[in-house]
């Protein structure tokens, strides 16, 4: 999914989760990905996916977690000793954001740590230039949840940029989810026989593509249901530009 515009460039089947790496692997080899930023979620966190990047002239911002054991511990622990024995190197590279609605409060705050030899782990990925780690807590009312992820990335640019793609990168999940199951109703959606669950869901995302791309500042719903009773404005979505009568 491309971050600027939240279009679906590349879409496949797998039968299972873990299968979603080579698949992976396979679409950055074949696409064109020069200066472009690929971030992925941990199950992307590959030795053999970060070469892919590289070769293709891209960066890449991968989460760390325990399938990536070692480096976890090597990250975690480095961040420990870090707001230890040089806490002002941290808080030179810290960058917070907060935000909220509805009654809830979100924090964030990215650190950022150029990788030294004290790692061993890092080695692995090629090119890595950085570690992120990421706190986030949210106030509901009485109710205060935090959490801590790590990122690994190639990327040589300060705080506040490498913050930017992870969170573009979450912000695309949770839209792109949520307008399909809220606006399209896909979770509710009883078609599984043959290709026809397959089918839709390409068909869906295409939609949501095209009505993405028409100018028009309105909600995803909102284009959708003007394009139901304006003709005009429906083949604009459809074919891309205006349409004007003979």
């Amino acid at each position: 999914m491309v971050g600027e515009n939240g279009l679906i460039i590349y879409q496949k089947e797998t039968s299972t989760k873990t299968n979603e790496i080579p698949v992976m692997q396979s679409m950055l080899a074949s696409m064109n990905i020069k200066n472009a930023v690929i971030t992925a979620d941990a199950m992307h966190c590959q030795t053999r996916t970060s070469p892919l990047v590289r070769e293709g002239k891209g960066d890449y911002v991968l989460q760390v977690k325990n399938n990536q054991g070692q480096l976890l511990k090597e990250i975690e622990a480095y961040f420990h000793i870090a707001e230890r024995d040089f806490p002002k190197v941290l808080k030179d590279n810290l960058f917070q954001e907060l935000d909220g609605e509805h009654g809830r409060i979100n924090e964030r705050e990215y650190r950022l740590l150029p990788i030294t030899g004290w790692f061993n782990e890092t080695e692995k990925f090629k090119d890595s230039f950085a570690v992120v780690q990421v706190k986030r807590t949210r106030q509901l009312k009485t109710k205060t949840t935090q959490e801590t992820s790590y990122y690994i990335t190639s990327l040589k640019e300060d705080v506040n940029k490498v913050a930017g793609y992870i969170r573009g990168h979450w912000a695309i999940e949770n839209s792109q989810h949520w307008v399909l199951d809220v606006t399209f109703r896909e979770d509710e959606c009883q078609i599984y026989a043959d290709d026809g669950a397959i089918n839709l869901s390409t068909i869906r995302r295409n939609l949501l593509n095209l009505m993405r791309a028409h100018p028009l500042k309105d909600s995803v719903a909102g284009k959708m249901q003007r394009a139901c009773w304006d003709a005009k404005f429906r083949s604009e979505i459809l074919f891309g530009q205006k349409v004007t009568k003979a």
